[in-house]
């Protein structure tokens, strides 16, 4: 119960964002990015700009594909082109610096690049 308050809270979120700054992209982008900061990753005081700012590019682009670039019937038909998940190579940390490429991580399986 508590995961879908807060999973609906923060679509709601989105909404707010989109229809309240539909007209100022600038604006709109900080909301959004505040959003993930608040509901993806937590508040955390350590997660990179650099992320944030690829997850809100992320989300952007798939409202503006949805609702310009996606024809009606494909939306109903559920036949969504979804665009690619955002590349975190040559991520930087708060201070600009380039941080280290994350290597093969024991467990973990990587898709392969398109």
């Amino acid at each position: 119960k508590d995961a879908q308050q807060l999973t609906f809270l923060h679509c709601t979120h989105y909404d707010h964002a989109f229809q309240e700054f539909a007209n100022d992209d600038k604006k709109r982008f900080e909301e959004i990015a505040g959003i993930i900061w608040t509901y993806v990753l937590n508040q955390d005081e350590e997660a990179y700009n650099d992320q944030v700012k690829r997850l809100a590019t992320y989300i952007e682009y798939q409202y503006v594909n949805l609702l310009h670039g996606v024809p009606d019937s494909y939306f109903w038909e559920g036949r969504i082109p979804w665009g690619d998940i955002p590349d975190f190579a040559s991520m930087k940390d708060n201070e600009g610096k380039e941080l280290e490429e994350l290597g093969d991580v024991p467990g973990v399986e990587m898709l392969p690049k398109p």
